[in-house]
């Protein structure tokens, strides 16, 4: 039997001070992890020829993003049994000891099995600062907070190539990692000193240890696969089988265990909520779209417009920009009426507009139009991610607020991973069946390299147009999607004090 739902949720009484101190330290702790994804992407080249291993480059992404996303499920749901401060100073903890070890590592496998390390941190700390926040601030008043979570994202997606490149040139790429160092002190230290105001509502439930296990191993083989099938390995090759055989087996023990389980880790109730599983397969499809667009609209500036590698990310800065600017404008709307579904219905449209417009003019674009057509992507996908944040805890019992927010940025990772997976089989399909000369190109970034008559171009350039309209589909699937979820008002702080007296 689950643990009673703590009453009445008292944080929300703190004066507006310790709040905004609160609020104060989970943003500093999430800019930590979010630069983190953004500042070793560009020092890659350095850090290979440093350590060799060339062929292991792309795990020291690809270690974060498992354990990253295996984190943010689990460290939520602990959250909620042995309360915030414990679990962010842990995983601001470790989030450190993957950056030390990281910055002195001496071979690629030292170092991957570092960033592994770091990942379990940080996709805790993304998960428990925003179950924190939650705590201490009513769903009504909720969106403002959410939209200074994307302007934290879009803040180290801006910074952290920029500011990669700067210490690895002038200090040496360890110094991206031991830079982490005063960043995360300080982050633990005004985390600590703003929670210890918080009451801790904490279950006396043992931690299902079964159920972390067989969780990890099927969300890990399944990321695998998706990830390096038909990139990496063949789909036909003895590991895929292997990822494919985990998943399935893995995964079906989970969920028997979470039909079982006396505290389980996403409760089944939250799998029947009509307003919580919509918005998780929603934000599943929403998600996915935007990464999927952030890696494929690169390769095609390049390829299909002649746009020099130094200038692409330039061209992606007003759809990372403007995403954090709709999701301000989001926040603020759930505030100000009460509701959370209205600005992605409206915003999305405009988003798969955008898409289908790129699609159409692939051959003609100029790249002051791509980057007015990802600006106005940006302002459609922006407004989703606070309202729905804010609609998943708003429809959650206090005991389900970290396992709820913990499952929401599971999907959405998930979502990222499989998507993006998708559009560039669907590319790298199209282009091996109508381009032979590039069959066997490998990834998308490869394709930058390969040489190309004009007509081959031609049909490359088709093989995005056919992408482009793939991940258009998916957000519009995405879109239908999110009608479908049951809205419920927006509780203020008056009205949770009242469920805690029982009026």
């Amino acid at each position: 039997m689950a643990s009673p739902d703590p009453a009445p949720l008292q944080p929300l009484t703190l004066p507006p001070r310790d709040v905004n101190v609160i609020v104060a330290g989970s943003l500093l702790a999430m800019f930590l992890a979010a630069l983190d994804q953004t500042i070793v992407a560009t020092v890659l080249t350095a850090i290979a020829a440093d350590l060799g291993g060339l062929t292991l480059v792309s795990w020291i992404i690809t270690a974060y993003l498992l354990t990253s996303t295996c984190a943010t499920l689990i460290m939520g749901k602990l959250s909620d049994m042995y309360g915030r401060r414990p679990l962010i100073l842990a995983a601001i903890g470790i989030f450190l000891l993957g950056s030390t070890l990281a910055g002195f590592a001496q071979s690629m496998p030292m170092l991957i099995a570092a960033r592994a390390i770091q990942g379990i941190g940080g996709g805790a700390i993304i998960t428990v600062v925003q179950s924190a926040v939650a705590d201490v601030v009513a769903p009504r008043e909720r969106g403002r907070f959410s939209g200074y979570y994307a302007i934290v994202f879009a803040t180290a997606a801006l910074l952290g190539p920029i500011v990669g490149a700067q210490i690895t040139h002038h200090a040496g790429w360890p110094w991206i990692f031991w830079i982490n160092l005063p960043l995360g002190l300080l982050a633990m230290l005004v985390v600590d000193r703003a929670l210890r105001r918080v009451p801790v509502h904490a279950s006396r439930a043992a931690i299902d240890y079964v159920a972390i296990a067989t969780f990890s191993i099927a969300a890990t083989s399944l990321l695998l696969f998706v990830s390096t099938g038909g990139v990496r390995l063949p789909w036909t090759s003895a590991p895929m089988i292997a990822c494919g055989v985990s998943t399935v087996v893995f995964g079906s023990l989970f969920i028997r265990r979470q039909v079982t389980a006396a505290e389980p880790i996403l409760a089944p109730r939250l799998l029947t909520d009509r307003a919580v599983v919509p918005i998780y397969l929603g934000m599943f499809c929403i998600f996915g779209c935007y990464l999927a667009t952030i890696v494929t609209v690169p390769i095609y500036l390049q390829i299909a417009l002649n746009v020099p590698l130094s200038e692409v990310g330039l061209l992606l800065i007003p759809m990372t920009l403007f995403t954090s600017v709709a999701a301000g404008f989001g926040g603020r709307f759930t505030r100000a009426k009460g509701r959370y579904k209205p600005p992605p219905l409206f915003s999305l449209a405009v988003a798969i507009t955008a898409l289908v417009t790129l699609a159409a003019y692939v051959h003609t674009a100029t790249p002051t139009l791509v980057g007015c057509l990802l600006l106005l992507v940006g302002l459609g996908m922006g407004p989703c991610f606070p309202c729905s944040m804010v609609g998943v805890q708003n429809a959650v019992p206090r005991r389900d607020i970290g396992a709820a927010t913990g499952g929401l940025v599971f999907f959405r990772a998930l979502g990222g991973a499989m998507v993006t997976a998708a559009a560039s089989a669907l590319l790298l399909g199209l282009i091996a069946a109508w381009v032979p000369g590039a069959s066997g190109v490998g990834g998308l970034e490869n394709l930058v390299r390969q040489p190309l008559t004009p007509v081959e171009r031609g049909l490359v350039v088709d093989a995005f147009r056919v992408a482009f309209c793939f991940i258009a589909g998916v957000l519009a699937t995405g879109w239908l999607i999110f009608w479908q979820v049951h809205e419920r008002p927006l509780r203020t702080s008056d009205d949770i004090v009242r469920e805690g007296r029982g009026d």
